[in-house]
Order: C-alpha cells, then structure tokens, then sequence
C-alpha cells in the first residue's frame, strides 16, 4: 500500500505556542517553587513542553497516515495509548536529567521521579487524543471537497439517475486530494463519518464521503453488503455461505476477503443470481 510519508514540517507552525505554554508552566513553578530561579524553571518547562507537544502535534496532523497503516480502530488506538503515555514518561526522565546535571540541584539517578512519570504521561494521554481525535485538516482543497459534500448532502432527495451518479471518488494523499474513478475502486469500508476506498491496485485512501452519502450517489454496479462495506459487483470473484446467513466475498485482486452481514441476505441472493 503507498501512502505519503509522515510530515514534520508543517508542525513547525506551533513552535510558538509551544514555547509559550513552556514559559508559561515555568513562571508557574518559579512562583511555587523558588529553589530554582525563573530562566531554569522555564528553560526545564520549555523542553518538556517541546518533548511533549512538538511530538504529539506531529502524530495528530499525520492523522490520515495513521488511519491508513492500522486495520483497526482498537490496534490504532492501542498504539496511540502506548505512544502518548511513553512520550509523558519520556519528558519526565529528561526534566529530572536537566534539573540534576544542567543546574546541579540534586544528583541524577535514572528512572527515579516516581508518580511524575504517571503524571505526565497521563497529561500526554489527554492532549494526545484531543488533538488526534478533533483535529481536522484546514487546506483549501480538503475545504472545498467538505463544500461539495454539504451541497450534495443538502440537496432535495430525489429519484437517483445518470446526472446524479459519482463517476469520481476524491481521496486523501496528506494535503492533496486526489480524483479516483469508481473502476477502480474494489469497495468502501465505514470509519467514523467518512470511508476508506480499496483499490484494484492494493491501496487503501481515505475520502470525505459517508457510506450513506456514497450509497445513494454510487450507480448500480455497487452494492451495500453491509453497515460497514459497499462493494463493486465487478470485482467480486466468489461468494461463499459462511455462518448464521452471511456470506464470504472474495475479489479478483488479491485484496482480503469480506464478510457480509445477515440483515443483507436478499442483496447477496440477487448477486448470486447475477452470477
């Protein structure tokens, strides 16, 4: 599968704000805690601010990468739970090594700053997954498919016809979105309000539409097997009977098997028909 690789750059944007919010939780210990003067209160601050946000900033805008490289929302957030509570650990440790070696105010013995480590890694955690979780891309492009996709939303419902139909799937690729004929898509999985597109080439994208909005502006070729997939009747290889009336479905591409859902026997029985 070939996605863009993960960006730094365009994190370097809140490097401001991350030095601010170091200052600012500096003076804070400064006026609590006088044993160290102000410019080491803030200079400690401001690196675990940096270790701490510039890193988390960094995985939530890669947000797109991310959900692309992980099959489940549960292994995602398993790694991200890992991740973020490391992060808060990790500044700890480097805090305690500049109070004890840069300044002097103690000696330093590794792994020894006992709840802070719980502590911080329990405020990256909150961070992390808010910035993850609630961040959305803010590039002309992406706002203009979310334009399109409210327009075509908001339109009057009416019989689906030629005039109607999607002939083109726009996709994420970082902050490109690229046009993907519907030919060449195999089928769509449901995440959140949008949908991954599984393309003949192996390739797993991203795009702004819903499995309800797709459903009633794919044409007839595709098929909703269920809450979670519409697939292409083109691409389906074989349908094998698996377990309480659902079905296996095989493609031609060499892409992993599905399994459709009870409530969409009569679909499955009309494809086999087809066949």
């Amino acid at each position: 599968m070939t996605t863009s690789p993960i960006s730094i750059k365009k994190a370097n944007r809140f490097l401001p704000h991350i030095l601010f919010v170091g200052i600012g939780i500096g003076t804070a210990n400064y006026i609590m805690n006088g044993n160290l003067n102000w410019i080491q209160w803030s200079i400690q601050s401001i690196v675990t601010s940096f270790l701490i946000g510039y890193i988390l900033i960094v995985i939530g805008l890669n947000k797109t990468w991310f959900t692309s490289h992980f099959t489940s929302k549960i292994k995602l957030y398993l790694f991200l739970f890992s991740v973020f509570f490391l992060i808060g650990a990790l500044a700890t440790e480097v805090e305690h090594y500049i109070r004890s070696l840069i300044f002097q105010s103690q000696d330093f013995q590794p792994f020894s700053s006992g709840k802070m480590y719980v502590f911080n890694g329990i405020i990256a955690l909150i961070l992390g997954f808010s910035f993850f979780l609630n961040y959305m891309p803010k590039n002309s492009t992406s706002n203009e498919s979310h334009e399109y996709l409210k327009r075509q939303e908001n339109e009057p419902q009416k019989p689906l016809d030629t005039k109607e139909t999607i002939t083109n799937i726009p996709v994420k690729q970082g902050e490109t979105i690229l046009l993907i004929p519907i030919t060449d898509i195999v089928y769509f999985e449901a995440y959140d309000n949008y949908a991954f597109a599984y393309m003949v080439s192996g390739e797993k994208r991203l795009c702004d539409y819903s499995l309800a909005f797709l459903e009633k502006r794919l044409d007839e070729n595709f098929s909703r097997v269920h809450r979670k997939y519409i697939v292409h009747e083109s691409h389906i290889k074989k349908i094998k009977p698996h377990l309480n009336s659902r079905y296996i479905i095989e493609f031609d591409t060499g892409i992993d098997a599905i399994t459709s859902s009870k409530s969409y026997t009569t679909t499955i029985r009309r494809l086999i028909k087809i066949e």
